[in-house]
């Protein structure tokens, strides 16, 4: 294989790697996906859904290509060429590698039912009136949630509810006697 060969394969594995990388990062390479089943892996943070494996191939692309030609630029014969592309592969699927690993981590376990909300205390936000609509406030999830709410009797803005009961993205309240 010639230099400019060489050079040729290290420029466009950095360019395509580099341009899917960011596509994929910013959402619009949705379609771009490397399948699992190529590879057999299962780390505890690597979905079924191959969206850890894309960057962690791109990444490797990516890097092995810049390094590929950073080893031509110090002017190393096409076998040092190579060796320092797979070394900066290396070094990019692991950082891809280790950010997925931190990210799965930080993610949390599985979201909150609807359902799971019954029994738990609310503040009302808007006024409900009997047969009415108000809202009310609680916190699931790590987030502040308002939610529309319902209730038999008028209940206050400023009072706080206990969840009885939930309608789709509603629920419905009772009052709490004041503490």
């Amino acid at each position: 294989m010639s230099e400019s060969d060489l050079e040729l394969v290290f420029t466009s594995s950095a360019l395509l790697g580099t341009t899917f990388l960011i596509l994929s990062s910013l959402g619009l390479g949705a379609r771009l996906r490397v399948p699992m089943r190529l590879f057999r892996v299962h780390l505890p943070f690597m979905r079924r859904d191959d969206a850890t494996t894309t960057p962690i191939v791109l990444g490797f692309l990516a890097m092995f290509g810049i390094g590929g030609l950073v080893g031509a630029a110090l002017e190393q014969d096409a076998v040092d060429q190579l060796l320092i592309g797979v070394g900066f592969g290396v070094a990019g699927a692991s950082t891809a590698l280790g950010v997925f690993a931190a990210l799965g981590r930080a993610e949390g376990h599985r979201p909150t039912s609807l359902g799971e909300l019954i029994g738990r205390h609310a503040m009302v936000t808007v006024s409900i009136g009997p047969g009415g609509r108000g809202t009310v406030r609680l916190t699931y999830d790590g987030a502040i949630q308002i939610l529309p709410a319902t209730a038999e009797s008028s209940i206050a803005r400023g009072r706080e509810v206990e969840i009885v009961a939930v309608h789709g993205m509603a629920v419905t309240v009772r009052s709490l006697p004041p503490p």
